[in-house]
């Protein structure tokens, strides 16, 4: 028997989405430039072996946070998802998590470097929100400290009003550990997208179905991933109106100069 749900939250408690993200993850730093060597790079630049501290907002399940503790810097992650938090406290216990909003958060210190990898800031689908959230990185950095973040710069042909109907079937996954039957696959499918231009808003939906061995479809469960584009100008604008300087900007994690419709990949910092 078939078991289907639809939720709003595309993070669901024990849900497949949530349980399959970091086998999805791996997939797109194979297929897509990996953002990982960025991260720890610059935390390594910027904090290195000082005892300053690096702060990822929107941490997910803790693989960027936990790269970067590995080169021995200390690293806290926030995330206002607590089904992604549960996944990072359990294969990172050693480090320290939070879970609140990046747009309402005060943690009573401040780091020397705050990250939000992986298009997070495009979670926020408010534009005051996400002045927001680089307001309170802001307020959580030390006089000098660096904000790294990385976006995706809209391709203004699939941001309009009639979206995108397209459906694209990824390779079959394992089932995560843990997860459904072992001798079961995960099936993900990116179903239509919409689009809201007003306001910057797309809306993804997407399928995840965990697929038996007779290939008889044993779960479904449908979700939908809310976005806001942001584009270049207004990212620079927010950056300064926020407080930040010295802002540079790269179309890549290479540090190549800006390009229209490839990635928004940008650094400031905090006046001394």
């Amino acid at each position: 028997m078939t078991h289907s749900s639809e939720t709003d939250e595309f993070y669901p408690l024990g849900g497949l989405n949530t349980a399959s993200y970091d086998l999805r993850a791996d997939l797109d730093r194979k297929i897509f430039e990996d953002p990982i060597p960025f991260y720890t790079d610059i935390a390594s630049r910027v904090v290195g072996s000082t005892g300053r501290r690096v702060l990822e907002l929107g941490c997910g399940t803790g693989r960027i946070s936990a790269a970067i503790a590995k080169t021995g810097i200390s690293v806290e992650g926030l995330d206002v998802s607590e089904a992604m938090l549960e996944q990072a406290r359990c294969k990172y216990p050693d480090l320290t998590w939070h879970h609140a909003n990046m747009c309402d958060f005060d943690l009573g210190r401040q780091f020397g470097l705050v990250i939000i990898p992986f298009r997070g800031l495009q979670e926020v689908t408010d534009a005051k929100d996400q002045r927001r959230a680089l307001e309170r990185a802001f307020a959580h950095l030390e006089p000098g400290g660096t904000i790294a973040l990385d976006l995706i710069d809209p391709d203004l042909r699939y941001c309009l009003p009639e979206g995108d109907p397209e459906v694209v079937e990824l390779p079959l996954f394992p089932m995560p550990d843990g997860v459904g039957k072992a001798t079961s696959r995960l099936r993900i499918t990116a179903m239509e997208r919409t689009n809201d231009p007003l306001t910057q808003q797309f809306n993804e939906h997407w399928r995840f179905e965990e697929i038996g061995a007779d290939g008889d479809i044993i779960r479904c469960e449908d979700a939908w991933h809310h976005l806001r584009w942001v584009h270049r100008s207004e990212m620079r604008l927010m950056l300064e109106l926020s407080g930040f300087v010295s802002i540079s900007e790269f179309s890549d994690f290479k540090g190549t100069a800006p390009r229209y419709a490839t990635n928004q990949v940008w650094t400031a910092k905090r006046p001394d």
